[in-house]
């Protein structure tokens, strides 16, 4: 980054490193827990992604089994400086004077500086050298989207303690890793701090999009339906959602959606399951089409509770179309067909073809306009009698608490406006233009239902006539 980010910055400002040098195989940090018993600064290593020289500490800890380990994280010289001012600075650490930080780094000055902080009970034991070494907070507590409670410890910093200093970054050199590890600390945390960077959010996005820019970036073959044209809207490339830099068509971002499915509830792929069978699972649906389909998470489901029927598949982001393809031929999954598509126009597919067209998280991303074209998109391509299922944000019929809910989401901000917007920046336009639930009847759709599920999304039904 160019400049250190300021107060969250002072979080974000000593993220942990990785070295440019990318290795023959992807590096995955594993989640550490326990006392420190000791630690050394034992190298410098090549710059991490944003940049900045970063010193490699090893160090043993004794694990809450009575077990010992040994660990690594990486660490800068301007987070040097930030846990040497934390020490000195709070008061449960007393008589701690001999423990000075060097004028100037060196790999023997900060060892040295290591080894006299080790010999204080009260600095092993505190949770700033955890933080500091990374360990200790793997952030699996955070239950974000889940509901109301759980978000709001993602965006009031009193309501959730983050470290003060990440955990090590994993590194990825493989489309394939990509999509088969873990989620790591580290994505947690970059994620969690997304939310809490109003006022800096500009350089906040210019360091999340240095650390993305390592992740593969899934490009490659045409992925549109043969001879078939995919014309991107404006809105697209203009106004991004869930802070992801450069937005969907940044192939890079792949992973962190992918990683959505621990953080929104309809992109589980077991309560999707439950919904559809509650609410579908006597129907034997010939064929169905999953719009906005991301990493296909609702796809595989409905492939796999329908295995007789013909999945189609469809997203306007080429890399998580390539991406839901490896995946797919990684769970031998056959009946689905994954295409790139703008749902505003299906010409491709023909009217009257489907039995059930689902969604998840769509319409609520755009102004209300393109909304509507991909709901009339929808009722053309449905056979009479058949279903539209959404996982949808909710419509609030309550004038005052929708107005409450926009501002929630956008903070303040309309999606073509400058200045810092929220995860959600469609939110108005949703809410105040689409107006899902009388949009779905003026078109034509009968049985029109919303069924709410939490503060932030319900399951809307309608069938049509």
């Amino acid at each position: 980054m160019r400049r250190i980010l300021s107060l969250a910055v002072a979080q974000l400002s000593c993220l942990a490193a990785v070295s440019l040098a990318a290795p023959k195989a992807s590096f995955i940090p594993r989640y550490q827990e326990g006392t420190p018993l000791g630690m050394r600064c034992v190298a410098l290593d090549p710059q991490d992604f944003r940049g900045q020289p970063i010193y490699r500490i090893e160090f043993d800890i004794e694990t809450p089994n009575n077990g010992k380990e040994e660990g690594m994280i990486h660490r800068s010289w301007n987070e040097f400086q930030k846990f040497d001012k934390m020490l000195h600075s709070r008061w449960v650490f007393d008589n701690i004077s001999d423990v000075v930080l060097p004028a100037e780094d060196s790999v023997e000055s900060l060892h040295e500086y290591l080894q006299i902080a080790g010999q204080h009970e009260s600095i092993l034991i505190s949770t700033e050298l955890s933080d500091f070494l990374g360990i200790n907070w793997s952030g699996q507590d955070l239950g974000f989207m889940s509901t109301l409670t759980e978000f709001m410890k993602v965006v009031i910093p009193q309501a959730y303690r983050a470290p003060e200093f990440p955990p090590e970054p994993p590194i990825f050199t493989t489309e394939l890793d990509t999509i088969t590890a873990p989620e790591t600390p580290f994505e947690i945390y970059v994620y969690l701090m997304a939310f809490r960077a109003r006022g800096h959010l500009s350089e906040y996005l210019e360091f999340f999009n240095s650390f993305l820019n390592t992740y593969p970036d899934f490009s490659g073959e045409d992925v549109s339906p043969p001879g078939h044209e995919v014309v991107t809207p404006p809105h697209f490339d203009q106004t991004y959602v869930h802070f992801l830099p450069g937005g969907y068509n940044n192939g890079h971002t792949v992973r962190i959606s992918y990683l959505g499915k621990s953080k929104f509830n309809f992109l589980h792929e077991d309560l999707i399951r439950e919904y559809i069978l509650k609410y579908h699972g006597e129907k034997q649906p010939k064929r169905i089409l999953d719009i906005g389909t991301g990493p296909g998470f609702s796809a595989f489901v409905l492939a796999e509770l329908f295995p007789e029927a013909e999945v189609i598949a469809v997203d306007l982001a080429a890399p998580y179309i390539r991406m839901a393809r490896q995946w797919q031929t990684l769970r031998n999954i056959t009946n689905i067909k994954f295409y790139q598509a703008n749902a505003e126009d299906l010409s491709f597919l023909e009217s009257e073809t489907f039995d059930i067209i689902n969604y998840a998280y769509v319409l609520h991303e755009m102004p209300a306009d393109n909304a509507k074209m991909i709901v009339d998109e929808m009722y053309r391509l449905l056979k009479s009698g058949g279903v539209m299922n959404g996982f949808e944000v909710p419509y609030v019929e309550n004038i005052v608490e929708r107005f409450f809910y926009i501002e929630f989401n956008t903070w303040g901000h309309h999606w073509d406006d400058n200045g810092e917007k929220g995860p959600e920046p469609y939110t108005e336009e949703y809410e105040l233009g689409a107006q899902l639930s009388l949009y779905l009847e003026e078109v034509g759709f009968k049985d029109v239902q919303q069924i709410d599920y939490t503060y932030f999304e319900s399951l809307f039904l309608a069938t049509k006539s």
